[in-house]
């Protein structure tokens, strides 16, 4: 049995990290509460305050994710390389930072919007396209950190 020794990983390596996983919970926290708003409009009277204690839980949660990607991934772009935001070599950072703000963004806006009206009776659940832009939003930066095709 051998231990796999990592040695002292850099600031940047455990800011990486960071932003991974906080855009697992993030994402992963915004498809769960994407599709329980929508069974939360067609829930029985009685489910209703159950559906939104667990919506606001979600809804914490995932705010809290979607700052650690931020500062993380801000951090990664402005510390280790103080020109990364120059051009031309950043175009794929460019264009990953415009399909977040975007399409990602905006839909974490609205879910969150919803989640704040639903309680008060405001029961329309969240347009099918908003999901259609969120996983748009998603494939496109995913690729663009991949392939960085610039």
């Amino acid at each position: 049995m051998s231990i796999i020794y990592l040695g002292v990983m850099s600031p940047h390596t455990w800011f990486k990290i960071g932003h991974l996983i906080g855009l697992f919970v993030w994402i992963g926290g915004m498809f769960a509460t994407y599709w329980l708003l929508r069974m939360h409009a067609s829930a029985p009277k009685e489910m209703h305050d159950r559906f939104t204690v667990m919506e606001r839980a979600l809804a914490l949660m995932m705010d809290i994710a979607l700052m650690l990607v931020i500062a993380c991934g801000l951090y990664m772009a402005l510390a280790d390389s103080p020109n990364m935001f120059q051009l031309p070599k950043a175009k794929w950072l460019h264009a990953k930072l415009t399909v977040v703000v975007l399409l990602m963004l905006p839909v974490h806006g609205i879910v969150r919007k919803k989640i704040r009206v639903f309680p008060q009776g405001d029961l329309r659940p969240p347009a099918q396209w908003l999901w259609s832009m969120f996983l748009v939003g998603m494939l496109v930066s995913v690729y663009l950190v991949e392939r960085q095709p610039f």
